[in-house]
């Protein structure tokens, strides 16, 4: 077993050889355990978003249709309209993806990522256990009971800024430097992500639809503890001193031992939260930051930030900088349509897709289930068709994969508008496979855009700042989180046929409100793919290596 301390940037001297040296596929038996920590983590996290958005458009008086065998009244959910619920999802999504960028700050400077993800998995354990406790008796339909369940989505979204970052870290730190078996792990790793996703939404989204949705909630919290079981119990004989705290100066030891006040820290914030929204104070904080003025002038603000930053690196590192910023932009484009799937495409499965298979209903929420299931399938096929590339010297720059990424997901959409044309009549509803179709084409450019965006920026981000511009880019995806959800909401049945989409002022009205919203999508994203390929030249010449 090797031992040490890992710096605070997580690339550490243990070299991830623990149990005397034994190894699985050639690599270290931890991978594997964290493998499993984080295949539970995501159990938890995406089997409640899949069914986050419908238990709060739900009915008061229960689901429709009702599963067979089921009484009325079956299952009620909040009765929001469609357009608070996809900006509550929206919020959710986009925060879980905005505070690991000071949960990374608080592992790497005072607990270590050891620590840091167990303070996240105890609290994303006792977020789920709120969940399922606000539909107890009479808080199911209370607005104290609502009260308490933004408790448990705010101890969810900061458990989840202290995991994230530290699990992923903590396989980093598995490998000596330079070790080539890395690349290979963060593969077997983000086969884990995909696997708890696609088992969390088909259990916790059955169980959430046809049993209770509280109960949903609650097994999304057996999931996450499950995960810190095992890694309890296995830790010190796969993991050594994997994730261990930072190396302090005498005299700093003491932060190392402030796990437990940051646990409770996280505990006082999301009560703070559940406090704020039972006063009415969310409502205006939101309201605030959707106004036009307000939001463009936090864009331009930050906009003026990345130039400033860029100019003040060395000239070497300022072309690539440059292009990380750039990239940031059609990231933020791709994440803002993909993430329909959570709101305005989830409630359309729920309203207008005929989901009988047979005599089977299937479950709303399973078809996010489709996303996971085609990365497993797909992710070999295209782990060997890049190195089958590079193999022959074909080089496929990065603004070639993300303009293609773009380009399959707005090839979904096609689908989607198809759907909405067959819906043009009272009582009528879209195929399914339609749906599968939108499903496994977004996939395809997911995977063309995401790996390689993330290898990008730690490639070709200067090395003192690459923690920092890693977190910049998952800004973007909050970004596209939280306005996507505002998007989403003119989506709303109740609306949707009085709103005028940007389609139908450049002549390409369908003759259908839902066409015409998902119309959207394939022009932003098929154009921004074609825009983004166009300028390859010219991105060329910033870019580190223009062959990356």
């Amino acid at each position: 077993m090797l031992g040490g301390m890992q710096n605070a940037n997580g690339s550490g001297t243990n070299a991830g050889m623990h149990d005397h040296g034994r190894t699985i596929m050639g690599h270290p038996p931890g991978l594997f355990l964290l493998f499993m920590v984080e295949m539970w983590e995501r159990f938890s996290f995406y089997g409640m978003r899949a069914i986050l958005g419908l238990y709060l458009k739900c009915k008061l008086t229960g689901i429709e249709p009702l599963p067979p065998g089921a009484e009325p009244g079956f299952n009620p959910g909040r009765g929001w309209e469609q357009a608070e619920a996809s900006n509550l999802v929206g919020w959710y999504a986009g925060m879980a993806y905005l505070l690991p960028v000071f949960g990374g700050l608080i592992a790497d400077k005072f607990i270590g990522t050891h620590r840091s993800m167990v303070v996240g998995g105890l609290l994303i354990t006792l977020g789920h256990l709120m969940l399922g406790v606000s539909g107890l008796g009479g808080m199911g339909t209370s607005d104290v009971g609502m009260s308490v369940f933004v408790t448990g989505l705010a101890l969810i979204v900061i458990g989840t800024g202290h995991f994230k970052p530290s699990v992923s870290v903590m396989v980093n730190q598995l490998y000596p430097e330079g070790d080539k078996r890395r690349e290979g792990a963060f593969g077997i790793f983000y086969m884990g992500i995909n696997l708890g996703a696609l088992l969390g939404g088909a259990a916790v989204g059955y169980v959430g639809e046809r049993i209770g949705w509280h109960w949903g909630f609650s097994l999304a919290a057996v999931g996450m503890l499950a995960g810190l079981v095992q890694y309890t119990y296995f830790r010190r004989r796969y993991l050594g001193g994997v994730g261990v705290a930072p190396v302090l100066a005498p005299g700093q030891g003491w932060r190392e031992r402030t796990g437990p006040w940051f646990f409770l820290a996280g505990v006082i914030a999301a009560s703070g939260v559940g406090v704020a929204y039972h006063l009415g104070a969310l409502g205006a904080i939101d309201g605030f930051v959707s106004q036009s003025r307000v939001f463009w002038t936090l864009i331009g603000g930050g906009l003026g930030w990345a130039l400033v930053f860029t100019l003040k690196q060395p000239r070497g590192d300022r072309g690539p900088v440059a292009s990380i910023f750039i990239f940031m932009l059609f990231n933020f484009l791709f994440w803002l349509a993909f993430e329909q799937a959570s709101t305005s495409v989830n409630f359309f499965t729920d309203d207008r897709i005929d989901r009988n298979l047979g005599r089977f209903a299937v479950p709303t929420s399973w078809f996010q289930n489709i996303n996971p299931l085609v990365i497993i399938l797909l992710s070999p096929i295209f782990g060997a068709m890049w190195v089958t590339l590079a193999q022959k010297k074909i080089a496929v720059p990065q603004p070639v994969k993300i303009g293609l990424g773009l380009i399959w997901l707005g090839l979904g959409y096609v689908f989607m508008v198809i759907a909405g044309l067959q819906i043009k009549g009272d009582g009528l509803l879209a195929s399914m496979w339609l749906l599968v179709a939108t499903y496994v084409l977004h996939t395809i450019g997911e995977l063309f855009l995401s790996p390689t965006g993330l290898a990008y920026v730690t490639r070709a981000a200067p090395k003192s700042s690459t923690s920092l511009l890693m977190g910049v880019w998952f800004l973007s995806s909050f970004l596209a989180y939280t306005v996507g959800g505002k998007v989403a909401g003119e989506a709303d049945p109740a609306t949707i046929a009085q709103s005028r989409f940007f389609v139908q002022d450049i002549g390409l009205d369908m003759g259908a409100p839902f066409a015409n919203f998902f119309l959207q999508f394939v022009v932003l994203t098929i154009g921004g793919g074609i825009a983004i390929i166009a300028l390859t030249p010219l991105l060329r010449r910033l870019m580190r290596d223009p062959n990356d």
